[in-house]
């Protein structure tokens, strides 16, 4: 259930039988051959499967995040880790003011974790609330088919975050490359980091045939359906 395919009223009626809600925390930013908008777009796609399966509203993602790392990359966005934290909580206390007390937050981009820090002050503001975050490339049963296959979290940009139907632009040729050295990272300069990752993936192999990431996407899918079937409680 697309909240943006929904006039208030029938928001109304929704929050009449149901509290739930997903909202997906994405970014801007290069991702080697796949698309800017990756880190939105993969979990965007794996919310709506999950939310249309459980009639759960999903609300319209918000496709910026924390990024200065990668800023060197021309089509990156970033947000101040501040002003992130300010819009999220904005976000949240508007939802949460309406009637929404069981929300997760799908993530799809590693800076965006910084969210987490506020979610214990909106319990205490709000105790009747849960507010639940979860990386979609985390997921216990996606983590263990990725590394089953060799891939790791820091294959940035590389098959373990790019769904071919979802975010891939443009045909890839590039098959693999060694693993990149993360040492450091938040330390360098955008500059640095461009010259350190080259084409902007981590390592790794870049592509998995269609019905690998079929499954793979269906695992997430899975995962994300057990997280809103399940107990919200402290």
């Amino acid at each position: 259930m697309l909240l943006e395919q929904m006039n208030w009223m029938q928001v109304e009626e929704y929050l009449e039988k149901d509290d739930r809600l997903v909202l997906v925390l994405g970014s801007t930013e290069e991702h080697g051959y796949y698309s800017v908008a990756t880190d939105t777009q993969c979990p965007w796609e794996i919310a709506k499967a999950a939310c249309e399966k459980e009639s759960v509203a999903l609300a319209p993602a918000l496709p910026y995040g924390p990024s200065q790392s990668l800023m060197a990359f021309p089509g990156t966005v970033s947000l101040d880790p501040r002003t992130y934290l300010d819009v999220i909580e904005q976000i949240l206390e508007s939802y949460i003011s309406h009637g929404f007390r069981r929300i997760l937050l799908l993530n799809g981009h590693g800076g965006n974790k910084i969210a987490e820090r506020i979610l214990g002050t909106i319990r205490e503001a709000y105790p009747d609330v849960m507010v639940k975050f979860r990386c979609w490339y985390l997921l216990p049963n996606v983590v263990r088919f990725m590394e089953k296959r060799g891939g790791s979290e820091n294959h940035h940009g590389a098959w373990i975050e790019g769904f071919p139907w979802i975010n891939q632009v443009s045909p890839i040729t590039v098959r693999e490359k060694p693993d990149v050295n993360w040492d450091d990272f938040l330390s360098l300069s955008p500059q640095e980091v461009r010259q350190r990752l080259g084409d902007g993936t981590g390592g790794g192999t870049y592509t998995q045939d269609e019905a690998t990431m079929r499954e793979y996407f269906q695992v997430a899918v899975d995962d994300t359906l057990s997280i809103l079937r399940g107990e919200w409680g402290a």
